[in-house]
């Protein structure tokens, strides 16, 4: 067992309930002035506010889209779906969010672009209630391979998920099928929309258990004693730490239309996972100042030490997305004949690393 996973028990063993998050402050942003002042509208795939957003946190906290003349006004929607439909309906200028659902529009002829990277894996726990944990015979200290099977053992579990076809769905699904369940015959998946709705279905006896990325499973571990079962950052679900993680994405045709826009999005984002990369102490205590002030310090130490492995390159490469292909997480497609030189649009992320001299971590 890692030291991360046994700092986690001691900690979810001692700590009291943690609050939930607040809802971050002022997302407005920065009035700016002159001519050159635009306002870039931000999809959230998500209606909580989540660590792993923390880059394009730090470019507004600090000052860097201020600096390019940005303000940016969050949009918070239920999901990778909801994300991806509110895009495509013109009501966001991009989208940040995992690239399932982006990849599903666009084998259909959707015209979609990812810009960057903000996470190069998706950070995930599946968690199981105390309840089901004891039935199955797991506890988070098992040898990896009992745990990656535990949930084999039984049929008819419930694990809850934000939407069909989100990422917490695809994630729920690799996870059935490495204990040699079906997904669709052997388990319930039940839509909750939200990740406070995923914990209160826990905490009520609705659900048997979910995959979480930060904060909401190290919460349910704190708050309800739920055994963290698999660890995606720890190679726990297999394929799960290929698969790309976060990603901006724009439509193309905002993009042909507004090119200087997304440049210089890109660039204060690539500013920002710079200063994260460089000094992730610094980018710590400045989120814990503006943003997640209300965690306890174990939950946020586990949850920040958990991320450092996802974040690095700034660059979303074919394999990380063909990766969604290959795991079967795109429905009814795949990579063959995908047309990643299109989707894929790396020019102003090439530009942002060229003027700040930066060599960023090589992707693994």
């Amino acid at each position: 067992m890692t030291s991360s996973r046994r700092q986690f028990l001691r900690w979810s063993a001692a700590a009291a309930a943690v609050p939930l998050l607040s809802a971050c402050a002022d997302d407005t942003g920065t009035t700016g002035a002159g001519p050159k002042h635009r306002t870039v509208k931000l999809i959230h795939a998500s209606k909580d506010p989540l660590v792993l957003w923390s880059v394009t946190y730090l470019a507004e906290d600090m000052g860097f889209y201020q600096e390019e003349g940005l303000t940016v006004e969050r949009v918070l929607l239920a999901g990778g779906p909801a994300a991806l439909t509110g895009l495509l309906s013109g009501a966001g200028d991009a989208n940040l969010s995992a690239p399932g659902e982006l990849l599903a529009a666009a084998t259909k002829g959707q015209r979609l672009k990812v810009l960057l990277a903000h996470t190069n894996s998706m950070p995930s726990i599946f968690v199981l209630s105390k309840k089901f944990a004891e039935r199955v015979g797991v506890t988070a200290e098992s040898p990896l391979e009992e745990r990656r099977t535990a949930i084999g053992k039984v049929k008819g579990g419930r694990f809850g998920i934000t939407a069909p076809g989100s990422q917490t769905d695809g994630f729920t699904r690799l996870a059935l099928k490495q204990a040699g369940l079906d997904p669709g015959k052997d388990a319930s998946i039940v839509p909750l929309q939200t990740a406070a709705n995923s914990l209160a279905a826990l905490a009520n006896d609705q659900i048997d258990g979910f995959i979480g990325v930060p904060p909401s499973a190290e919460k349910a571990v704190f708050q309800f004693g739920a055994v963290p079962l698999l660890v995606n950052q720890e190679g726990d679900i297999s394929g799960g730490d290929r698969l790309q993680g976060m990603t901006v994405q724009a439509r193309a045709q905002d993009v042909d239309a507004r090119p200087d826009l997304y440049k210089a999005f890109v660039r204060a984002d690539i500013r920002a996972t710079k200063a994260l990369v460089d000094d992730p102490d610094k980018a710590a205590a400045l989120l814990r100042k503006t943003r997640f002030g209300q965690f306890e310090e174990p939950i946020w130490n586990y949850a920040w030490k958990l991320l450092q492995s996802s974040w690095g390159s700034p660059y979303v490469t074919q394999d990380s997305l063909a990766a969604w292909f290959d795991n079967g997480l795109v429905a009814g497609a795949t990579a063959a004949g995908f047309p990643f030189g299109d989707v894929v649009d790396m020019r102003f992320a090439d530009e942002a690393v060229a003027a700040l001299g930066w060599k960023p971590p090589t992707r693994t």
